[in-house]
């Protein structure tokens, strides 16, 4: 009897110092969550596992991989990243990737005005999705393939052993041999965990993550309603199916919001002695491959709700952004007041597309021609998927975003980055054959190549992208004159300007019509010392060039930039 009071005195110690531990968890996690919300966070991100989810699932249609790097759109996501658990992370980045194709936007916008207006909910909300913070839950969605928890005719082996080992222990307070033998069997069950490690090991922690994504998915049924049905309205029914899954679970969860570090050692130390991790699974394996597609919906839910919310943050500290409004196909792009937000300060402009013109941009370099086709194309991505642009006013229709900005060789396949281009300008026009409205974005088509190819090739290509009444819209930086000549008529022509001063080029960064003039790179080799007959040899030449293409070229009239 005395051993017995000691057991329990030793337990409600050990539960009140567990409940101390959890408490000031739970206050300091509230605490972060207060004082980080409205603002971008700064933290190690796994782009890899994040990115995980959005692979394994194939969507399509997709912002392909060369218009994601393009776009800069990793560094746009740690932008828009206040997620609270690495599934919110996957399910924002599975958003933005699905840029042609935006998923749920009314339901998820309300979702976004919801936790906005609420912060107790937002905030009870958040502390549930931190159950979820740790990296193996990034994995949860491939416990729903085929393969996953394979059971093997032998891993029945587990649930007789562990019996055995339990029976022994309850018996050793009467036969002292068993108590012995249990002894033993610790040590063989250990011997045992650490060899079926590998095989067993990875799936088991991320099987241990369904416990934590079943709670705080209870939790999250409190922001299911009408205007968010499309994608919390199978939660409670999920969760039902998914219940006996997650008591298997909740054994080696460990969840962090319940239990200490000292419970979460002593739960190990019990894992690894009655070897809970491969009963679990042996017992899992079947009913979870017969509930995937319960399990991959929670998931989506649970994940869309957590990226709802850092939208919401992301608006709260941010001037300027606005709600877009979508058009018909065909109808004219009218984006007003447009920001890059990767740039602190950045100042705003304006544009107006219809098929079947496009826009050349053309100015120095550092004049800003890159940065606004980067900024035409991360808010229009940004518009679409999160129902949320850096802009003044933002109205068109949906678009399919492909572009060719950046440039590298690939090395692996022995290519250097005119033929990367080549490849990826094709793919391009290829995918300008279907009707689907598509922005297509260029910066200095072909530069690989001589001057007389590159201009050809780049005048083909960008006719062609927009001939016949395609309903597309394309934007292309160039520095050659005679690119804008050969498609006057066809596309209109805007510039960003650049003044020498006496520390160098000056920028206003300020989109304004018709063709650059400057001839600044010139005058900056005045500047740093050239010799005056290098000078003025060059600027008689460029004016002697200027008077040659003027000769060969009849410039119509550009429509007007609007």
């Amino acid at each position: 009897m005395t051993v017995l009071l000691w057991v329990v005195l030793v337990g409600l110690v050990f539960a009140a110092v567990s409940a101390v531990v959890s408490w000031r968890a739970r206050s300091r996690l509230l605490a972060r969550i207060r004082q980080e919300w409205g603002s971008a966070r700064v933290i190690k991100r796994d782009m890899d596992a994040i990115a995980d989810f959005f692979r394994s699932q194939a969507a399509a249609p997709a912002l392909d991989d060369r218009s994601w790097t393009d776009l800069l759109m990793d560094d746009v996501f740690a932008v828009v990243d206040r997620t609270e658990s690495s599934i919110g992370q996957q399910l924002l980045y599975h958003r933005l990737r699905l840029a042609s194709g935006p998923r749920h936007v009314p339901a998820f916008e309300a979702l976004v005005q919801r936790v906005g207006r609420d912060q107790d909910e937002r905030e009870r909300a958040q502390i549930a999705l931190a159950r979820l913070r740790d990296s193996a839950a990034c994995y949860l969605h491939r416990l729903a393939s085929a393969d996953a928890l394979v059971r093997r005719p032998w891993h029945v082996l587990f649930p007789v052993w562990t019996l055995m080992m339990i029976a022994a222990l309850v018996l050793g307070f009467v036969v002292p041999g068993l108590a012995f033998a249990a002894l033993i069997g610790f040590i063989v069950n250990f011997v045992i965990r650490v060899a079926t490690a590998r095989r067993i090991g990875v799936e088991v922690v991320w099987f241990r993550q369904l416990g934590p994504l079943m709670s705080c998915g209870r939790a999250l049924l409190a922001l299911a309603d009408e205007e968010n049905a499309s994608i919390t309205s199978s939660m409670k029914p999920d969760l039902a199916s998914l219940a006996r899954l997650g008591a298997a679970a909740r054994w080696l969860g460990r969840d962090p919001l319940v239990v200490g570090d000292l419970a979460g050692v002593v739960f190990e130390f019990v894992n690894v002695l009655l070897l809970l991790d491969a009963n679990a699974m042996y017992f899992a394996s079947r009913q979870l491959q017969s509930l995937a597609p319960e399990l991959l919906r929670l998931i989506e839910a649970v994940g869309e709700i957590d990226a709802a919310i850092a939208v919401a943050s992301l608006r709260e500290g941010t001037d300027g952004w606005t709600r877009p409004r979508f058009a018909g196909s065909g109808a004219p792009a009218v984006l007003a007041g447009l920001r890059h937000p990767l740039v602190d300060g950045a100042v705003p402009n304006s544009i107006a597309l219809a098929p079947p013109h496009g826009l050349l941009v053309t100015g120095s370099n550092m004049s800003g021609k890159s940065t606004f086709l980067r900024t035409v194309g991360v808010n229009v991505v940004l518009a679409q998927t999160i129902n949320t642009c850096f802009a003044r006013t933002y109205e068109a229709p949906v678009y399919q975003v492909r572009t060719c900005i950046g440039r590298a060789d690939d090395l692996i396949a022995a290519k250097s980055y005119y033929l990367v281009e080549v490849e990826s300008v094709l793919a391009l026009v290829k995918a300008a054959e279907r009707h689907e409205p598509h922005l297509f974005i260029f910066d200095e088509l072909f530069r690989g190549t001589n001057a007389v190819e590159r201009i050809a090739a780049a005048e083909a290509v960008l006719h062609t992208l927009i001939a016949g009444g395609k309903p597309h819209v394309v934007l292309a930086a160039t520095h050659d004159g005679e690119l804008v000549d050969l498609l006057g008529g066809t596309y209109a022509v805007c510039h960003f300007g650049d003044a020498v001063g006496p520390d160098g080029l000056v920028f206003d960064y300020q989109l304004a019509a018709g063709p650059a003039t400057s001839r600044n790179a010139i005058a900056l080799l005045e500047l740093n010392g050239a010799p005056e007959s290098l000078v003025d040899r060059a600027l008689a030449r460029a004016a002697a060039l200027d008077r040659v293409r003027q000769d060969e070229t009849a410039r119509p009239a550009s429509p007007k930039l609007r």
